[in-house]
């Protein structure tokens, strides 16, 4: 023990004697510590702060302390907003460490939830405002020194964002963990003008169980089961369970029926790209998973904040589902130890916070703009967890796609065949393909949710997926999956960055969607007889948005158009042995809404209809994939 912690004993000691002797004594408040770490973590519950309109948010206030009495001396604040309750113990554990570490830490109940007054609605604009409200609040606090960082998973992510745009003078650094869409009509709520189903239904049943105070209702609500309303799609109002919360339920349904990209797309809580120009200029870590339903947007905001501010913006990607930081797994594939940020909810956020806040030398010094991991190193041998190992190594990047890759177009045959040559003038045009949307593909794996498994998985059916029907069988054999893939590569190819896909399609119906998936597949090995068909990235699009379209347009049956296909980046070694696929259909449920293909309004309809959509892979309509390939590594 410290010197100076052994006087303040002795100081605590005396006074409790004096007390006892009826002597009456007044005891400064200790100051900090020279090493700014301290025993203790005391903590205010629900001190109510007024916004500007009157309401007030519960919020905690956690201090560091020796003796029982807070350290006197203003400190950084660290400030944590939340819909998900400041009182949740992992919470709190955080909250306490990150105290005795020397920070004050603000702990939020959002609007309308829990114990702060108001109504909650999902993304809505006034959560901007009580952001930066509560952050020039803590700001001038006798306890702050007017330095107030932020942090934050999900959407603890998106209330460091929306505050973020407003410029708040206290703010000086956010660390962003997997949120903060840069345009949620584009991404995570809506994805080119599919509707991101899967994650928003899930979120809104969560929560209305969770908030539910009547027994009653909570024990029907319980009882219902989220797969079963799958197959009663879509949603109408005040006919499924969303009813007993209209706020859920109104937010729901303007995300699933407000299809085209408007002003409502636009508000200040639905995306950043509006207000790169007049966000706060200040150090940010922008952290994604390549399995994260966020990464879009993650790695935009960095690109585009990167261009407009002067201060430090870093791109951190792992191999990580949704809140994933702290394991080396995504769904059924592990990628090796050094994949997990083993301390990322308390050291990790020290290092940054200690650099930015406090002046101290950390490792955050030399942290280099994009910091990602390459997936795909192993052997490919099942561990002891079930799990397939993958493997990967971490690199360092100065932008994104590195440095060392050039875009490298990879052509659909119609032998199936996947490569860097173009399609022949004598080869066959066309494959035509129904899609029945009342039997969609379903979704296994990716950037999803928890609920619906997100991650790395063999791309076959199964029970415990929804969607998934007996027998089981690959995605590959079904007939509305059509295959590219090129032959087992003859030696390692590194891909890193963007992945794009231009379809050329045509559909008997007036819309209809194209889904891409692309796959690193595995040789049949002793413990994988059949191989392994990993999912590494998916994307959509509904024909209606064709183009970059921002209002739907139906489509001329029977007319050839040109598709392009985004899913989200990634970076992965597809070994030597191993095949690149593509995988094209259209349908990918329950991630994404079905398109009824009736060009119906969308959330609305009320029949479906069977088409026959067709993919064009000729030399007059060559359709490709494109991945960054690192240089040397060329197929």
């Amino acid at each position: 023990m410290s010197s100076f912690r052994v006087l303040c004993r002795k100081i605590v000691l005396v006074s409790v004697w004096l007390a006892g002797a009826g002597i009456s004594v007044a005891i400064a408040a200790p100051p900090a510590t020279t090493d700014g770490n301290y025993p203790q973590a005391l903590h205010q519950t629900d001190v109510m702060v007024p916004m500007r309109d009157g309401l007030k948010l519960a919020t905690d206030i956690y201090r560091p302390a020796i003796g029982g009495t807070p350290v006197s001396t203003p400190l950084p604040v660290l400030l944590h907003r939340t819909p998900y309750d400041k009182e949740e113990p992992a919470t709190i554990a955080i909250a306490e460490q990150l105290a005795k570490h020397g920070y004050v830490v603000v702990l939020q109940d959002m609007r309308g939830r829990h114990h702060s007054q108001g109504v909650f609605s999902k993304y809505y604009a006034v959560d901007a405002y009580d952001g930066y409200d509560t952050i020039e609040w803590a700001g001038k606090q006798a306890f702050s020194d007017g330095k107030v960082g932020m942090y934050g998973t999900s959407y603890a992510a998106h209330t460091q964002a929306d505050a973020s745009k407003l410029n708040p003078p206290h703010l000086r650094t956010l660390v962003l963990n997997m949120g903060g869409m840069s345009n949620a009509w584009d991404h995570s709520v809506r994805n080119d003008g599919a509707f991101e189903l899967g994650r928003q239904l899930s979120w809104a049943w969560e929560q209305i169980i969770e908030d539910s105070k009547d027994p009653v209702t909570r024990a029907w609500l319980e009882k219902e089961k989220l797969d079963d309303w799958y197959t009663a799609l879509p949603i109408r109002k005040g006919l499924s369970p969303l009813a007993s919360a209209p706020n859920y339920e109104a937010y729901y349904l303007d995300e699933a029926t407000h299809a085209d990209d408007d002003a409502y797309w636009h508000s200040i809580g639905m995306g950043w790209e509006p207000y790169y120009k007049q966000t706060a200029d200040v150090p940010m870590l922008h952290i994604g998973g390549w399995y994260d339903i966020y990464l879009r947007g993650t790695i935009e905001n960095w690109q585009q904040l990167s261009k407009f501010k002067k201060s430090p913006e870093r791109l951190l990607i792992g191999p990580w589902t949704h809140h994933g930081d702290i394991h080396s797994y995504a769904g059924d594939v592990d990628f090796g130890p050094a994949a997990a940020i083993t301390d990322f909810d308390v050291g990790f956020h020290e290092r940054w916070f200690d650099y930015y806040l406090k002046d101290m030398t950390t490792s955050v010094a030399m942290q280099a703009p994009v910091h990602f991991f390459v997936m795909g190193t192993g052997d490919g041998h099942k561990d002891a967890h079930g799990r397939l190992e993958h493997g990967g190594y971490w690199r360092d990047a100065r932008q994104w796609p590195p440095a060392d890759t050039q875009q490298l177009k990879f052509y659909l045959h119609a032998d199936g065949s996947l490569s860097n040559q173009q399609p022949q003038g004598n080869e066959t045009a066309s494959t035509t393909y129904t899609f029945d949307p009342s039997h969609p593909v379903p979704t296994i794996g990716g950037g999803v949710s928890k609920r619906l498994s997100d991650g790395a998985y063999d791309q076959r059916e199964r029970p415990d997926m929804p969607g998934s029907r007996p027998p089981y069988l690959p995605l590959s054999s079904r007939s509305d999956v059509v295959v590219f893939e090129t032959a087992p590569l003859d030696h390692d190819v590194t891909v890193m960055g963007p992945v794009q896909i231009h379809l050329f399609g045509a559909s008997t119906g007036t819309d209809t969607d194209f889904t891409a998936k692309l796959v690193d597949v595995y040789p049949p090995s002793a413990d994988y007889p059949a191989g392994f068909a990993m999912n590494l990235t998916d994307g959509i699009r509904r024909a209606r948005y064709r183009d970059g379209l921002k209002q739907g347009e139906l489509i001329v049956p029977g007319k050839v158009y040109g598709f392009d296909i985004n899913p989200y980046d990634t970076a992965n070694v597809f070994k030597k042995g191993h095949r690149i696929r593509l995988d094209i259909s259209s349908s990918n449920f329950p991630r994404f809404d079905v398109n009824p293909n009736t060009g119906e309004p969308l959330g609305l309809n009320r029949r479906v209809l069977v088409v026959n959509n067709t993919i064009f892979h000729s030399n007059h309509y060559p359709s490709w994939l494109s991945l960054w390939v690192q240089s040397g590594t060329q197929p």
